[in-house]
Order: C-alpha cells, then sequence, then structure tokens
C-alpha cells in the first residue's frame, strides 16, 4: 500500500493506494482516514479499496460485499464529498440532524464532525479535500473561517447538478498522474471551488464573532503592506492581548503567523500561476514582504512541502481536461 501525502500540486505528490481484504482485517491507515477505528459493524465482509490523487485532492472507491455496515466515523484529517452506487445509507451528524442519501447523490462530510451511520451498500465512491484546498477556495471568494468549517445541506438534484458534471469530466484528470504542476494545482482548486460553492459553508456555527471577522479581513486586504499587531487590533476595536487571544483559541496561530500564511499562500498561488521563464521567486517574495529569502524558502517549504522554485519549476499547463471518471463510479452512474 502506498500512502498519499501532501503535494501542493507537484509531480512527485500523486499517489495511488489498492487494498482489499476483510472489515475486520482492514488497514488501520483506512480506520484513520475516516474516523472508523471502533469498527463498522459487519467485521466478516470483504472489500477492494481504491484511491488516486495527492493529499489535496483525491478519487477513492470501495466495493463491499455483506451485509449492512454501521458505526461511528470521528473527526478525521479530510473532508469527504461521497456517493453510493446501489443500496441507501443514512448519515447522523453531531446535532442529530439524519439524512438518507441515495445512489449518485453527493454528500459533504466535513472534517471536523462525528457521524453515525448505517449503511447497506456495494459501491461507494469518495472525494477527498483537504482543508487548507478548501479554505484557499473559500478565501478566493472573499470567505474567512475562524475554527472547524461545517457546511449546509444540499439535496436537490438542480443544486447538486453542476458538481456531478464536473465530477464526471475531470474523475479520469484527477487519477491521471500525468497530470502534474500548474494542471493539477489548478484542477484541485476548480473541484474545491465547486465544492464550496454546491455546500454552503454554515458561517453562523463556524465563523469567529464580529471582531475577529475584522481582523481577518484587514489582515487579507492589507497583506501586501506592513502590518503590525497594533494595525490589525486597531482595525477590530480589540487590544493586542485580546486579539491574540482570540487568533490563538480560534485558529491556533498569532495575528503575526497568520499574517504570515496569507502572504505565503498568496506568493504561492502567483507562482503556480506564473511563467517559469520570466518569473521570478525573489520579486514574487519581496512583492508580498518577505525580504529574507532564506527564511522565506524555510516558512514556504514547511508550509507547501516543497521550495518555491520547486512550484514555479513545476510546468505550465491550464485548466485540467476533462475524461473518463476513476476510480469509483460517477455520481450519475449508480443514480
Amino acid at each position: 500500500m502506498t500512502h498519499l501525502r501532501p503535494s501542493s500540486g507537484t509531480s512527485d505528490g500523486f499517489r495511488a493506494v489498492r487494498l482489499a481484504g476483510t472489515s475486520e482485517t482492514r488497514s488501520g491507515v483506512l480506520a484513520d482516514a475516516y474516523g472508523t477505528t471502533g469498527g463498522v459493524g459487519d467485521e466478516r465482509s470483504s472489500f477492494r479499496y481504491t484511491g488516486a490523487g495527492d493529499a489535496d485532492l483525491s478519487l477513492r472507491g470501495s466495493a463491499v460485499d455483506g451485509g449492512t455496515r454501521f458505526g461511528t466515523m470521528e473527526p478525521r484529517p479530510d473532508h469527504i464529498v461521497f456517493w453510493i452506487g446501489d443500496g441507501t445509507a443514512t448519515i447522523t451528524d453531531d446535532q442529530g440532524t439524519s439524512t438518507v442519501v441515495r445512489p449518485g447523490q453527493p454528500f459533504l462530510l466535513a472534517a471536523s464532525v462525528r457521524y453515525e451511520f448505517e449503511a447497506t451498500i456495494g459501491r461507494v465512491s469518495m472525494m477527498h479535500l483537504s482543508d487548507r484546498l478548501l479554505r484557499s477556495a473559500l478565501a478566493g471568494e472573499g470567505t474567512q473561517v475562524a475554527g472547524p468549517l461545517r457546511f449546509g445541506r444540499t439535496l436537490a438534484d438542480a443544486d447538486l447538478a453542476d458538481l456531478r458534471s464536473l465530477l464526471q469530466s475531470v474523475g479520469h484528470t484527477i487519477t491521471d498522474p500525468d497530470v502534474t504542476g500548474r494542471e493539477r494545482a489548478a484542477l484541485n482548486l476548480r473541484v474545491a471551488r465547486a465544492v464550496v460553492a454546491t455546500f454552503p459553508v454554515d458561517a453562523p456555527a463556524t465563523t469567529s464573532s464580529e471582531r475577529l471577522r475584522d481582523a481577518l479581513t484587514y489582515i487579507q486586504q492589507h497583506a501586501h503592506d506592513v502590518v503590525t499587531l497594533a494595525d490589525v487590533a486597531a482595525a477590530a476595536g480589540m487590544s493586542a492581548r485580546g486579539l491574540q487571544q482570540s487568533f490563538s483559541r480560534s485558529l491556533g496561530v498569532s495575528p503575526l503567523a497568520h499574517v504570515r500564511n496569507v502572504r505565503l499562500d498568496a506568493v504561492h498561488e502567483e507562482l503556480v500561476a506564473a511563467d517559469p521563464s520570466t518569473a521570478s521567486v525573489a520579486e514574487v517574495a519581496r512583492d508580498w514582504g518577505f525580504a529574507h529569502l532564506g527564511r522565506f524558502s524555510g516558512a514556504y517549504r514547511e508550509r507547501f512541502g516543497e521550495l518555491p522554485s520547486a512550484t514555479l519549476r513545476a510546468g505550465k499547463g491550464n485548466a485540467a481536461d476533462t475524461g473518463d471518471a476513476a476510480p469509483g463510479p460517477t455520481p450519475d452512474d449508480g443514480a
């Protein structure tokens, strides 16, 4: 078995996995990925599991022989859009809301939410999306969310149509190991934007207070400028200490660390879209306020898993081509 690991769209980040066995002997990696360390009910059922992509976006599929499976999905690393090919699945979230999912109907499982499930199915397809990728898609729409992401339910066929169509067209591209660099990064972001457009972020449950939102907005709007802790605190109408506590509690980082992350994300997006024959890492970095290139490169590598020069060299490419979905059935296959 090969693990998927972060890549930020680089060619060496693509990974594939193939497993077979019974629920009783399933890999601990699967239990961790889906939060099912407590078991899945029918331990005798056999399964076949495949997946391909990078750690920001991957498609996975499972075929199961056996009866009804049930259990609990604890919070897990990725957000998961899944759709079943047959049978039924009942999903109950941590607020007690139950949804019966029918074949071909995409349903989003937020990474931070605990779910109870009961499913009598033979085929299920899953698209894993990293939290960083979905937050990047939301930020592109001007939405900054403090705290864990939660999403509203979308059940109407008309509201799911665009996402279904996109998954049908790019499924093969997601699992194509030759899709690398800018092309894969653009593909990942394209899919993530479709997901957050289909499943609206549950803003009342997850966004911060008005003051923290004001701080996040100020940072986003002034990331090109010199930003001090006092500037952000003044924009939010908070004391410096109160601002630091709010950021630590809601985001797990300090205000100035968040400023750095916003700038790193902006540099990454520019390098992904840049022409390597004319662009300069140093120029882009300095444009976003990174005066010390050595420290910048270290911070960039820590956040994205590669040096900025590797992102720039990843090659030119347009948005992903279309193709047949893989490794599992597309949402319409089971409808």
